[in-house]
């Protein structure tokens, strides 16, 4: 590797392009494929291939057949350019936020999800640290943090840690909710022999992606019950309104429900030791350190 790294040519800058093209060959695995994603001639490409090898003095690929096989100095490469890439990315989304006064607007995306209480308190202590703009946006888990990694959106915060895509991820604990059963006084008989009680009961539960939503399936099958969902939906204060209604159980955390309890909308039938709801404020690391998302960071 010593011996590599001494024939790089210092004395000329490197071409961004290289690195540009370098890893689409590596993450399409041939020439053939990245020249139609990066809308290029093939000859082209292979021309700046071997250009920028010549300039690091190392060969990234070894070539058998038509395929390329990443070597180990192009795996060493390989980190630098994703590196270089996501820093790019980071800066054009940073200028994308700026306005021409230098005020900074951040975009906070919020899983449908979580109660609205937990949003706007994260909104207040966000526009407490100094006067911004701010924008929020709701969607799934998914749909957020495949915002989040493409840099559409500045912040992310829902009930779960979505598993890394190429990215570094960052959480703050916003909040934790106590887990119970709720439900209009139709059901108010289940109070008695909870949890048994609850067996083939309708309920109104979030999707299957939904920690709780699992949570609350594996308790249920060690207690040897049954249940049925009778209403599928994501929106939690439609939840609630259902099961006020009379529309089946509700589960869902007691912060949440509390406002309900009060007006006598809802009532608890009982709770599950052990469940618990985590809500959590989540972002991509940046390269590049930001004054404004490290003064945020610190306020919670």
């Amino acid at each position: 590797m010593v011996e590599a790294i001494c024939n790089v040519k210092y004395d000329e800058h490197m071409n961004l392009h290289h690195l540009k093209y370098f890893l689409a060959i590596a993450e399409e695995g041939s020439l053939s494929a990245a020249a139609k994603k990066l809308l290029v001639g093939q000859p082209a490409l292979s021309t700046q291939l071997k250009s920028f090898e010549q300039w690091l003095g190392v060969n990234l690929f070894s070539r058998t057949g038509k395929r390329l096989q990443i070597t180990p100095y192009g795996e060493f490469v390989l980190k630098y350019a994703r590196a270089i890439k996501n820093l790019e990315e980071e800066l054009l989304v940073n200028l994308q936020h700026a306005d021409e006064i230098g005020k900074k607007e951040l975009v906070l995306g919020a899983q449908e999800s979580v109660p609205k209480t937990i949003i706007a308190h994260a909104i207040v202590k966000i526009k407490k640290v100094r006067p911004i703009r701010l924008k929020v946006c709701e969607g799934t888990g998914e749909e957020l943090f495949t915002l989040l990694t493409h840099g559409k959106i500045d912040f992310f915060i829902g009930n779960f840690k979505p598993l890394n895509q190429g990215k570094e991820m960052f959480y703050i604990p916003l909040a934790k909710e106590k887990v119970s059963v709720w439900s209009s006084k139709k059901y108010s008989s289940l109070k008695n022999g909870f949890p048994e009680s609850l067996e083939g009961k309708p309920f109104i539960l979030p999707g299957l992606q939904n920690p709780i939503r699992h949570d609350f399936e594996k308790v249920m099958m060690q207690q040897g019950l049954s249940f049925d969902v009778g209403i599928e939906a994501q929106d939690t204060a439609l939840q609630k309104e259902l099961a006020a209604l009379g529309e089946g159980l509700l589960l869902m955390g007691e912060d949440s429900v509390q406002s309900w309890v009060s007006s006598g909308r809802l009532i608890k039938i009982g709770s599950f030791p052990g469940i618990n709801e985590q809500y959590w404020l989540g972002m991509v690391k940046r390269t590049v350190d930001n004054d404004y998302i490290k003064s945020i960071i610190r306020a919670f």
